[in-house]
């Protein structure tokens, strides 16, 4: 791959995607062996995982402002991707909610995304082809069929690195927009004169956990706390990835980190993965459980059967008595 291209990534794309892949790039993975070819892997997953979870966040937001009707199919099989999620889940759902985009012929807030996963007439994209092929290759080496000698795992990196590199090109438009956290907001209300509000920026790119930050005075408030993506650089134009892309303190290690949601499942706590050194982070029992959940039924009240949302809700509302008691 080339030195200015892996820069650029490691630098410029969302920090899910460029810590993943800096490590990638260290003296530990490169030797085309197994571990090379598990971190290949898990870039492609982490960056699936997030296209889908701003895809549907995205949709959502669609939905809550304009009557978007959502297909009987789509409410069947929304609880299965969205529980007990994997690779291949991350997939379907990031495909067929950006088909429900195209059919109702609503532009996506990422306005590249559709001709990134999708091509005209329906056709699947390069991208898409190398995020299923490089599905097979993972299903390949947890339950293989031979014995995965050497040879065939230098094969599988050498192919996987070609998947990776269509996935990570084609996804360059991703530097256009700016990743957030919004973490602090402070008021000035002088008297005969409109309040301006201060926010304190964090730039959530790059292969650091330490942020670049900045001050800016805006004439509305954004939504806080939430990591949010800005389009033109306008830090009023954005969309809130709010409640499936979090940055909190409560993982197992207790060190501030991003997490990205996993999964809910009724009458269980909420998960989330964390980016780098946060630890897994299960919502029970956190200030932010009844909070967190609430939001996440959002999706189960418009991308659900009736049947399943009212467990959910019922789930809500049981924690709401606990936490009262």
């Amino acid at each position: 791959m080339d030195r200015q291209l892996i820069r650029s990534i490691e630098n410029d794309y969302p920090y899910p995607v460029a810590l993943e892949f800096r490590r990638l790039n260290t003296k530990e993975y490169l030797a085309l062996d197994e571990n090379r070819l598990r971190q290949i892997l898990k870039i492609s997953e982490t960056t699936i995982h997030l296209i889908a979870l701003i895809s549907i966040i995205d949709l959502l937001e669609n939905c809550s402002k304009s009557p978007v009707k959502i297909p009987d199919s789509f409410k069947k099989e929304f609880p299965t991707w969205f529980t007990r999620t994997s690779f291949g889940k991350w997939i379907s759902l990031t495909r067929e909610s950006i088909r429900l985009f195209q059919d109702k012929g609503i532009p996506m807030f990422i306005t590249e995304l559709p001709e990134y996963f999708i091509e005209k007439r329906g056709a699947e994209s390069p991208a898409q082809k190398a995020f299923n092929t490089l599905t097979s290759i993972r299903n390949k080496l947890a339950h293989p069929e031979l014995t995965l000698t050497n040879k065939i795992i230098e094969e599988f990196c050498t192919e996987s690195e070609k998947m990776l590199e269509t996935i990570l090109v084609n996804l360059e438009f991703l530097m256009k927009y700016s990743f957030l956290y919004v973490d602090h907001i402070s008021v000035r209300y002088p008297k005969w004169q409109n309040p301006s509000f201060s926010h304190t920026f964090s730039e959530v790119i790059g292969n650091s956990s330490e942020f670049n930050a900045y001050n800016k005075i805006l004439s509305e408030i954004v939504n806080t706390p939430a990591i949010i993506i800005v389009k033109d650089r306008e830090e009023k134009k954005y969309i809130n990835l709010d409640p499936l892309v979090i940055y909190s303190h409560d993982g197992e290690n207790k060190i501030p980190d991003v997490f990205m949601y996993i999964d809910w499942d009724k009458d269980k706590s909420v998960k989330y993965k964390p980016v780098w050194n946060g630890g897994p982070l299960t919502m029970s029992g956190t200030n932010n459980e009844l909070e967190t959940i609430s939001s996440l039924l959002k999706f189960y009240e418009f991308f659900a059967d009736a049947a399943v949302y009212s467990g959910y809700k019922e789930s809500v509302e049981k924690l709401k008595i606990n936490i009262s008691t």
